[in-house]
C-alpha cells in the first residue's frame, strides 16, 4: 500500500511525552464484536501469564491478546473499558488483571442476552 504526504499526520505520544511522531491515517475496517473470541482471547493471556511467572518472555503475546480481547469486546462498552484498563495497567505496571471480573462481566452479558 502506498501513502503520499496528505495521509501522514503528526501525533504526539499520549504516554511518554516524546515530540509529535509521523503517523500514517490508514482506515481500518472493525471486525464484528464476538463474545466467544473475547473469552479465547482472555483465556490465552491467562495461560502466557503463567508462563511468564515461570520465566518465559511472554510479555508481548500477553499484551497483544489483551488487545484483542479489547478489540473483539467493542459491543459491550464496559467489558471494552475494563478489558483496555487492564491491559494498559499491565503495560505501564504490570498490574495482572482481575480475571474474576472478567469473567463476571462476560456472564452478566450472556445472562442479558438471554433475557
Amino acid at each position: 500500500m502506498s501513502t503520499n504526504n496528505s495521509d501522514m499526520v503528526s501525533r504526539p505520544c499520549k504516554h511518554c511525552n516524546k515530540k509529535p511522531m509521523r503517523v500514517t491515517q490508514v482506515e481500518t475496517p472493525l471486525r464484528p464484536s464476538c463474545l466467544e473470541c473475547v473469552e479465547k482471547h482472555l483465556g490465552a493471556a491467562m495461560v502466557i501469564l503463567a508462563e511468564i511467572h515461570d520465566g518465559y518472555a511472554y510479555r508481548l503475546q500477553l499484551i497483544g491478546h489483551l488487545y484483542e480481547a479489547e478489540d473483539e469486546s467493542r459491543q459491550w462498552p464496559l467489558l471494552h473499558d475494563l478489558i483496555r484498563q487492564a491491559r494498559k495497567a499491565y503495560q505501564q505496571q504490570d498490574t495482572v488483571p482481575d480475571w474474576e471480573l472478567f469473567a463476571k462481566t462476560i456472564e452478566e452479558i450472556k445472562d442479558h442476552a438471554r433475557e
